[in-house]
């Protein structure tokens, strides 16, 4: 590669390391080029970026970014999958790939969200986690349980005094 093409990389780099919300590592040895084009696709599917890349250049880009704690884990061959709207997004891209029935899916080494270093195991916590849509079902629905229980308690003490109020008119009746 020539200089100003080493150059051009980590301007690139930079740009796509400072504007990320979330960097997931992983390794892809092991998968061939259909295996990576098709994890390619994948990724741009799902909105999130997936690039092989060097890590001398990678460590040169990652400096005065939030991602910057990665620097030391780029070694042998790695790729990084990059989330710029949803934090979660790589992981939980990684985790559908893993389970399309790919032949082999990238292994995740590490990652950051919003500048803090997440484990592997992390990174697949977070791949489990809901999606910000179901959080926000759930919140509701646990919003409404005591408004509902609060009109369902009400209506039976309602009904209960308006039967009270029947058996004291049918006993006045029949006295």
């Amino acid at each position: 590669m020539a200089n100003l093409e080493k150059i051009e990389t980590v301007k690139e780099l930079h740009d796509i390391f400072s504007r990320a919300k979330s960097v997931v590592v992983t390794n892809y040895q092991g998968i061939d080029a259909e295996g990576i084009s098709a994890l390619r696709v994948h990724m741009r599917s799902r909105s999130v970026e997936f690039r092989v890349v060097k890590n001398t250049l990678a460590r040169r880009a990652l400096k005065d970014t939030d991602s910057e704690v990665l620097g030391e884990v780029l070694k042998g061959p790695i790729s990084i999958v990059v989330g710029f709207d949803d934090a979660i997004a790589p992981a939980r891209a990684l985790a559908d790939y893993a389970k399309s029935g790919a032949v082999k899916s990238p292994k995740v080494l590490c990652g950051t969200v919003e500048g803090k270093r997440v484990s592997s195991e992390e990174v697949q916590a977070l791949a489990d986690l809901p999606s910000r849509e179901e959080l926000i079902s759930q919140m509701l629905s646990v919003f409404q349980g005591p408004t509902t229980n609060f009109a369902g308690v009400f209506s039976s003490l309602l009904r209960k005094l308006v039967g009270t109020l029947d058996a004291v008119r049918e006993k006045k009746e029949t006295s």
